[in-house]
């Protein structure tokens, strides 16, 4: 009997993030300290996985790390405004996929818990409370504020244990990155792959993508037929 289903963000709940988009949030930050761009936005993704497993404590933190390596110290103005910057970007790069809701709506309507299991950096989490989705999951697995990043057990472990619910009693649902189809299938949950992707995805932001070779879905709306399926009651 499925009892909940955990979503990826990124990609699956949302649009992976524009490419030119994200260039130009770290380009401004770069602006603001007046660094060459490209030098400062390989520096930036150098430490893209330290970023995503919350290494350096805060939105501040990343930014800050990487402006020593460049030899510049901010002031509290400019460290501010480059937050600023990134969490204005991050709001509309959050809104839901067509249908995303309605699907969401319908599965919470219909008794169905929904955990997130997200590998991001500490912008998502400071401005999820006021995203359309806040108010509809029962937990949230941020890979910054735990540590770790998919495929680790321990973020899918997590979202369980919140909903007090067992693999056998969930399915994933994401686009494929971060290995995480087979980091849920290895617990265990059955995992589909969102298959909706652009066909060139040189124009959007994706991070270790993994072939599968597990079941897949065209569409968020297909989920709900997915858990009558695999059983519900």
């Amino acid at each position: 009997m499925t009892r909940a289903v955990l979503f990826d963000l990124f990609g699956t709940l949302v649009p992976s993030p524009p490419a030119n988009g994200y260039r130009d949030v770290v380009d401004s930050i770069a602006g603001i300290a007046g660094l060459p761009p490209e030098e400062f936005f390989y520096r930036w993704m150098s430490v893209n996985d330290d970023r995503l497993k919350g290494t350096f404590g805060s939105s501040e933190g990343e930014i800050g790390h990487v402006m020593d390596l460049s030899g510049i110290t901010l002031s509290n103005g400019q460290l501010a405004e480059c937050v600023r910057i990134r969490r204005a970007a991050m709001g509309p790069w959050l809104e839901p996929k067509p249908g995303c809701f309605e699907t969401l709506q319908q599965l919470s309507d219909d008794g169905i818990a929904l955990g997130l299991v997200s590998d991001c950096v500490f912008d998502v989490p400071a401005v999820w409370p006021s995203t359309p989705f806040a108010g509809l999951f029962s937990t949230t697995v941020f890979s910054c504020v735990e540590g770790r990043r998919k495929p680790d057990a321990r973020l899918y472990e997590k979202a369980m244990a919140d909903l007090g619910i067992r693999p056998a009693e969930s399915i994933f649902v994401g686009d494929g990155g971060s290995n995480e189809l087979q980091g849920a299938r290895d617990l265990g949950i059955s995992a589909y792959f969102l298959d909706d992707q652009a066909q060139d995805l040189s124009t959007v932001m994706r991070v270790d993508v993994h072939e599968w070779d597990g079941p897949s879905i065209k569409s968020l709306s297909e989920v709900p037929g997915l858990i009558y399926r695999t059983g519900h009651s």
